[in-house]
């Protein structure tokens, strides 16, 4: 039970931090017009280079990813659409499943069966 509960707090967690990221992304940034000293303007831009550069990182893989779910969902929706295609061809049958259908399709019948 311990690491069920271990495996649903890391589940948790993990999405925490999909939401935390999201919502940083939708921040709106800041110009640095507004940075006056030097000082603050030499700190966030040895911050903000790698920032950056994990931002395009994570764009890139989530575009990649995004893609690839596209391919899938579409093959998935073409597999869909060929099992609908062959119920709509097959004609449609009864279906009798007792001892008496199988034994005469097996060509024997009741008769075959005294002897």
């Amino acid at each position: 039970m311990s690491i069920l509960k271990f495996l649903l707090e890391i589940i948790i967690i993990c999405a925490f931090g999909v939401i935390v990221y999201l919502f940083t992304r939708t921040l709106p940034r800041i110009d640095d017009a507004y940075v006056t000293s030097e000082e603050k303007k030499l700190k966030g831009d040895a911050l903000s280079s790698y920032l950056e550069k994990i931002d395009e990182w994570l764009t890139i893989i989530f575009e990649k990813f995004l893609r690839r779910a596209k391919v899938w969902v579409l093959k998935l929706d073409n597999l869909v659409n060929e099992q609908l295609n062959k119920f709509k061809r097959e004609p449609q049958k009864k279906r009798q499943f007792t001892e008496k259908n199988e034994d005469e399709k097996d060509g024997e019948g009741k008769d075959g069966d005294e002897d």
